[in-house]
């Protein structure tokens, strides 16, 4: 048995309100497609007081293809062909029948509640339109009666347990609950409501954590940085007096070689102890035995 489509399902609802019995995708016999001989199901055969009556929802694939490929085409015929083995069916065993039209879906409560009374009013012998797109065909006295013994099975209230959720479903739109399941269902929503308000702050806090951990790292690096540079700069500018030099005075070995880098930095710190250059001069010689010119000694001194 397929699925019911939603305009199915609202008839099931609408046949288990009204206390009607029925049988969906029932078949007979009798009532055969002409293109395979297989039996045909008709959508609902209903037992109204004994008698049998048949409900027909078409969607939009019974008035037309569903688009120009041969394959649309050919379901459209076959559709059609089996609509009319329905009709002449219903006609030779006077069973009223009710074709229901895709476009009165909104309307589906009132034309069966209508279809319904008109059968028990033995309405006979006459087509009725309930709307301008749905008819209702109705044959000869007396209608053709619902056998105790049918081909399929009558299960107009199809139970389905959820065992999970605790509760029996009737039909796509119906379920029998009890107070108490449908009470611990709500305390279950609840709680989980209450864990996602939790899960929200906690991660609301960790954000706030994060960007207040990114601007301390931010501020950390800042303060080394400047830190860095103030040793870099103490470094050359407070070269201890007292130390030796211990580097590299020439980048060669001619004595009157270019001055290496290190050298430099170890002049200028002398301009803190020496206050005269002359003295600074004798202070290389005597101690590295290096001579460096009075304007040389200047212009690292004064860098």
């Amino acid at each position: 048995m397929d699925q019911p489509s939603e305009p199915e399902s609202q008839i099931i609802g609408i046949l288990n309100n009204l206390q009607i019995l029925f049988d969906r995708e029932r078949k007979f016999n009798d009532l055969r497609s002409k293109s395979d001989h297989s039996m045909l199901p008709v959508d609902f055969a209903l037992n109204i007081n004994g008698f049998l009556a048949i409900i027909e929802y078409n969607g939009p694939q019974h008035y037309s293809p569903k688009n120009s490929s041969e394959n649309a085409k050919s379901a459209f015929r076959r559709l059609s062909m089996n609509g009319t083995s329905r009709l002449n069916f219903c006609e030779k065993n006077n069973i009223p029948l009710l074709i229901i039209h895709f476009k009165d879906k909104d309307n589906l409560k009132r034309i069966i509640q209508s279809f319904i009374k008109d059968v028990n009013d033995d309405v006979h012998s006459k087509t009725k339109k309930y709307t301008a797109h749905t008819k209702g065909f109705f044959h000869n006295l007396p209608y053709f009666t619902f056998r105790e013994t049918p081909d399929g099975p009558i299960s107009p209230l199809q139970f389905k347990e959820d065992s999970k959720l605790g509760y029996l479903s009737l039909s796509n739109d119906a379920i029998v609950w009890t107070k108490t399941e449908l009470n611990t269902l709500l305390a279950r929503i609840e709680g989980y409501e209450t864990k996602i308000e939790q899960y929200q702050t906690v991660t609301a806090n960790l954000v706030l954590k994060i960007d207040s951990l990114e601007k301390q790292l931010a501020q950390k690096n800042n303060t080394e940085q400047i830190v860095s540079r103030e040793t870099v700069t103490n470094t050359v500018e407070t070269s201890t007096d007292d130390s030796k030099f211990t580097g590299k005075f020439r980048m060669t070995n001619s004595p009157r070689g270019r001055l290496t880098a290190s050298a430099r930095i170890f002049i200028k710190s002398l301009a803190s102890k020496y206050n005269d250059i002359a003295k600074i001069q004798v202070y290389l010689d005597e101690t590295y035995h290096e001579k460096i010119s009075i304007p040389t000694l200047k212009k690292y001194v004064q860098s």
